[in-house]
């Protein structure tokens, strides 16, 4: 009572304030005064959510009539939220069974009623409930609204005895495969009211039985979309029996499907729905595109594979076919629709290789986009962030509080770069209009925004100092799927990356600006950035280009190091590194809190050098250097700088895994070697000079030598007499450049890796002085090269 005298007196004072709560305060007093604050309250309504809880109100009193109204006017405030529909046609329906009206008056409300239902089903496809009220009263009974509503897309759904036919043609073989699909097929309708579906069947054979209580749960259920809705999902037992799945169901996370026991040769078999919760193609909403691999790795492989594609033949979808042709194609328009179809009886199945590329560079891939080309998706993306670039008044005062006494471009340009580097954090945010960018104005409020909201605002803070910069997105090559983007008949905007560009003035080369991360700066583009595939937003024509191919002098540590042995093979290592690119960022990024600086630094060091080290707490280090460089400094000892080999010393100059053995395990390949960014293209250079612990000497220094791998990269090791008395300087250079090998190269590659191993894991010897005075039969002689 309370609650409704201060709802009823802030009502009387503004009128603005009769909300939903409002209404609903009137709920314990006689309907009529319900209706009439239903009544004086409609035209303060701007949601459909609040209108909605009036009208419920209204039904849950018993008020139909007044409820169909609200409930009515809820579908027009948003004709594209099904509760308001939904709500209607229950509305609609006790208005028939409990208001008095003549037979043709109920009979139409029940009518419109069906209307609303099928219309909330249209919003919500995947709704089971909506589906089997549907059913039910177009086709009336129980027994019909238990049966699932068949789309047009199930057409393709192939008869049981199709795949097991196919199967026991070409049984598999014991042991040598997990499980493989029978039967692969993807639907994807494009509805006339903009939305898109996609059916997906198949049906996998179980090659080696489930373990355990979670193996029986379906991993990898595909659903690309908003929503999902499962159709079915049973066993076909070997002995002729189908069984359904134990548990199944649509849940929050997605379908979910948990088997019965599973056997050697029983075959599951499941359809599953998905759509998208928008009409696609239109500014704000993300563009709409499939990817449908065609083939799988011979571990799992796949006997047939199908691709539907049925979409308006006015505005069709485009498709392409990457890497290859289907060996059954067809085209037919009918009843206004334009039907694709795909077809291979054989996919091909390929071995499963360390390193190897994703499977879109391998297989053929079946893609398509509501976009027919990479000028059509500029011009829709242009549009949809027009003016996202303009300066207003907030971005014009920082820009100028960031350059205030920077004199020249340069000094503007790495200032402004800085800022969205590092006081902007990095957080992959969604906006508001989904698959866009944000806005600068929402960055500076928030503080944080992922790679092309950056990339946004750096390019308004540079354009509020006259200089002008255009973003790129890119496809960076820890996506590694560049064949996606490069079809002529298709755009598939499968970029995970968005940066700025700075053209170049009279000629010059232009400059490329990845502010993403914190600790980014100015210099060398990052590996991820090199050698990837990229689409200029306005500068230059709608293609798909190729990154610069950056050098492995961009990338890496120059490191001089100083090693004082002791007679037990302990010893100080003192050190100087230059790092610059990725690794110059990495530092900034594991450096930047001092406390923390020796941990990495022993981290580091251990990974790849030392067995065992500790490194002293005074760390040097100094990341803002020009072109982005960093310099790092740091002592450290450890109890096993040398191996003690009897009274001898030996100092590894390697780890003691090789780089065959990471990088080239296999004696032959069948697919291409993708080295990571981090690795190629990159150098690592190590100056190390050797002091002798009291009591001993060097014995006679190995050969220096040098393995050139042409366009692989090259490895050099060097062994000199230091200046100071009883010194060793031994210089040591790895650099990899080449990041995609292909097959016909995998020999050469793996046997210049090999020769690498055996001049990189020569070592220095130290022996006791009264042994190398000892005569010629005491001496150690150099170690031949390996």
């Amino acid at each position: 009572a309370i609650a409704h005298g201060a709802l009823r007196r802030l009502a009387e004072a503004r009128a603005d304030s009769r909300s939903a709560a409002y209404v609903r305060s009137f709920r314990g007093g006689h309907g009529a005064a319900m209706e009439l604050a239903a009544a004086v309250s409609l035209k303060h309504q701007t949601q459909a959510a609040d209108l909605v809880q009036i009208g419920r109100d209204l039904y849950e009193a018993g008020r139909y009539a007044w409820a169909r109204e609200v409930f009515y006017l809820a579908t027009k405030v948003a004709p594209n939220r099904a509760p308001a529909f939904q709500w209607l046609a229950t509305a609609r329906n006790a208005a028939a069974a409990y208001e008095k009206q003549d037979a043709a008056t109920a009979a139409r409300e029940r009518m419109l009623a069906t209307a609303a239902v099928a219309r909330a089903r249209d919003l919500e496809p995947s709704d089971p409930g909506l589906k089997a009220e549907l059913s039910f009263r177009t086709s009336g009974g129980a027994k019909a609204a238990a049966e699932r509503v068949r789309m047009r897309d199930e057409q393709y759904l192939p008869a049981a005895s199709v795949f097991l036919e196919r199967g026991r043609k070409s049984p598999a073989k014991k042991g040598e495969i997990s499980d493989r699909q029978l039967h692969w097929v993807r639907v994807v309708t494009y509805h006339p009211d903009k939305r898109v579906s996609q059916l997906m069947h198949y049906a996998r054979e179980i090659g080696i039985e489930p373990r355990t209580e979670a193996d029986l749960y379906e991993r990898g259920i595909p659903v690309e979309g908003d929503t999902a809705e499962l159709l079915f999902a049973r066993v076909h037992r070997k002995d002729g029996t189908v069984v359904p799945a134990e548990e199944q169901g649509t849940g929050g996370a997605g379908p979910y499907i948990r088997w019965p026991a599973l056997k050697t040769g029983d075959v599951v078999e499941l359809a599953v729905r998905s759509w998208v919760s928008e009409p696609v193609g239109r500014r704000g909403g993300a563009p709409f595109y499939f990817v449908d691999y065609v083939g799988s790795v011979d571990t799992h492989p796949i006997l047939y594979n199908e691709v539907v594609v049925e979409s308006p033949a006015g505005s069709p979808l485009a498709i392409d076919v990457i890497n290859g042709k289907a060996d059954q194609e067809t085209s037919e328009t009918k009843d206004g629709r334009l039907i694709r179809r795909f077809v291979w009886d054989n996919p091909p199945n390929v071995p499963e290789e360390p390193l190897a590329p994703d499977l879109t560079e391998i297989l053929p891939v079946v893609v398509g986009s509501t976009f027919a080309g990479w000028h059509d998706f500029r011009e829709w993306y242009k549009g949809a962030v027009d003016g996202f670039t303009e300066p207003d008044d907030q971005v014009r005062r920082l820009a100028a509080e960031l350059t205030k006494g920077k004199k020249t471009r340069e000094e503007k340009l790495q200032a402004i770069f800085n800022f969205v580097a590092d006081d902007i954090r990095y957080v992959n945010y969604v906006s508001g209009e989904w698959w866009l960018p944000n806005r600068p104005q929402q960055l500076l409020a928030r503080r944080q925004g992922d790679c092309d909201d950056k990339a946004m605002l750096l390019i308004t803070l540079l354009k509020s100092v006259g200089i002008e910069a255009t973003e790129v997105l890119i496809q960076t090559r820890m996506h590694g799927k560049p064949s996606l983007l490069k079809s002529e008949k298709v755009a598939v905007p499968e970029f995970d990356h968005g940066i700025a560009y700075l053209p170049g003035k009279n000629g010059a080369p232009g400059m490329w600006l990845d502010a993403t991360s914190p600790q980014s700066r100015i210099g060398p583009l990052p590996a991820m950035d090199a050698r990837a595939v990229a689409l200029f937003v306005h500068e230059g024509p709608a293609k798909i280009i190729q990154t610069p191919p950056s050098s492995p002098a961009d990338h890496g540590v120059d490191a001089e190091w100083t090693i004082k042995l002791e007679a037990s093979g302990a010893g100080e290592l003192v050190a100087k590194e230059r790092h610059t690119g990725d690794a110059a960022f990495w530092l900034r990024n594991f450096l930047g809190q001092a406390d923390a600086q020796a941990q990495w630094v022993e981290q580091y060091l251990s990974a790849g050098w030392f067995p065992t080290i500790q490194v002293k707490p005074e760390v040097t280090f100094d990341g803002e250097l020009p072109n982005g460089a960093a310099l790092l400094g740091y002592q450290a000892s450890s109890e096993g700088m040398a191996r003690r080999e009897g009274g001898e010393l030996a100092v590894a100059l390697s780890s003691s895994s090789t780089l065959t053995s990471q990088l080239a395990p296999l004696v032959k390949r069948t697919l291409p070697v993708s080295l990571p960014p981090a690795l190629a293209p990159g150098h690592q250079t190590h100056t190390i000079t050797i002091r002798a612990p009291a009591g001993f000497s060097f014995a006679a220094l190995p050969p220096a030598g040098e393995e050139q791998g042409g366009e692989f990269g090259f490895a050099r090791v060097e062994f000199t007499k230091g200046a100071a008395p009883a010194t060793v300087v031994v210089k040591r250079t790895i650099v990899f450049d080449m990041s995609l090998v292909p097959v016909d190269k995998y020999a050469a590659w793996r046997g210049w890796l090999q020769r690498v191993d055996g001049l990189t894991h020569r070592m220095v010897r130290l022996v006791p002085e009264q042994q190398q005075q000892g005569g010629d039969a005491k001496k150690t002689a150099a170690p031949k090269p390996r």
